[in-house]
C-alpha cells in the first residue's frame, strides 16, 4: 500500500521537520533536501491517491548521476533500467502520481524499482513535497537516497562500497549476511531526533528468530511516535505487508518522546 506507508513521511514535512541519518556519504550529501510546508489536506490527498503516471526515461538520469558520483564508469542503460556492465541488477523509477493543491504546493510519489539478479523486483514507493512538481520529485529522491540506495548498491551492485557495511548474522539457526541501512529520522528539530543506535541492535535481535527462507529478503520499517504514543508502525517483507514483523517491531524499545518523530529503516538479508 504505497500511499499508506508514505503518509507518515509527509506528516513530518507538514511542519518542515528536518531529518537526520545515522551516518552519511559525502557524494549523497550533494543532493540538497528540499522541504516544504504542507497542510493536513495534503495528507488526505496522498492517502486517497492520485493519478498514475507512466515511466519516463529521463528519470534514468538520476541513477546515472548517482552512480557516477560514486566512481562508477561502466554504467549501462537499457530497456530494463540503469545498471553496471556485467551485472543483471537494474534500477528504474517513475512518477507514480502527483497532486497540486489550492495553495500551489505539490505532493509527488515516486515508484523506485530494483530488478535483482534473481529476477525479482524490489518496489519502493517514496513521497515528497515542494513548491513545484520538480522540487517535490527531488524531495522524494533524497528520501530514497538517504534511506535505501546504499543498501541496494552494496547488496547488488558494489559489494566493496565503503559507505555501507555488511555483517554476519544468524537467522533461524542459519548463517546470513545483513545489510542494515542508515536509520532516517525526522523530528521537530535536527537535534531533537532521537538516537537510534540502540534500536538498531533490536532490529538484529528481532531478525534472529524470523523463519526466513534462504532467498534474499528485503524489509522496510516505518515507525512514528507522538506524545509517547505509537502513531504508526508498518513493516513490509519482500514488498508485502507483514503483520508478524510489524508486531515484533512495535514491541522494540522505541524512544518515547512528547514531540513528534518518525523513523524509516531499510535492510536486506542475504
Amino acid at each position: 500500500m504505497p500511499h499508506f506507508l508514505n503518509a507518515l513521511m509527509l506528516v513530518a514535512q507538514i511542519c518542515n521537520l528536518p531529518y537526520r541519518r545515522i551516518a552519511f556519504c559525502r557524494a549523497c550529501t550533494r543532493v540538497r533536501h528540499l522541504a516544504a510546508s504542507l497542510s493536513f489536506c495534503l495528507l488526505l490527498a496522498l492517502l486517497c491517491g492520485c493519478s498514475r503516471s507512466h515511466s519516463d526515461p529521463k528519470t534514468y538520469e538520476f541513477f546515472v548521476h548517482w552512480l557516477q558520483e560514486h566512481g562508477e564508469t561502466n554504467i549501462v542503460v537499457d530497456a530494463n533500467g540503469v545498471g553496471l556492465q556485467g551485472n543483471p541488477t537494474r534500477l528504474s523509477s517513475s512518477l507514480y502520481g502527483y497532486e497540486q493543491h489550492t495553495n500551489g504546493e505539490f505532493t509527488a510519489e515516486l515508484e523506485f524499482d530494483v530488478r535483482m539478479p534473481d529476477g525479482r523486483k524490489i518496489v519502493e514507493f517514496v513521497a515528497g513535497s515542494g513548491k513545484s512538481l520538480e522540487i517535490a520529485e527531488n524531495d522524494a529522491k533524497v528520501n530514497f537516497i538517504v534511506s535505501t540506495f546504499h543498501v541496494v548498491y552494496r547488496s547488488f551492485l558494489n559489494p566493496n562500497d565503503a559507505h555501507q557495511t555488511e555483517e554476519k548474522i544468524t537467522i533461524n539457526g542459519q548463517p546470513r549476511l545483513l545489510v542494515l541501512g542508515d536509520t532516517m529520522t525526522r523530528g521537530q528539530t535536527t537535534n531533537n531526533a532521537p538516537d537510534m543506535f540502540p534500536l538498531r541492535a533490536g532490529f538484529r535481535t528481532m531478525l534472529a528468530s524470523q523463519p526466513l527462507s534462504t532467498q534474499t529478503h528485503w524489509i522496510k520499517i516505518i515507525y512514528a511516535n507522538n506524545h509517547s504514543n505509537v502513531m504508526m508502525c508498518a513493516v513490509t517483507l519482500d514488498n508485502q505487508d507483514s503483520p508478524a514483523l510489524t508486531e515484533a517491531v512495535k514491541k522494540l524499545d522505541w524512544p518515547r518522546r512528547e514531540t513528534f518523530y518518525m523513523a524509516k529503516q531499510f535492510l536486506v538479508v542475504k
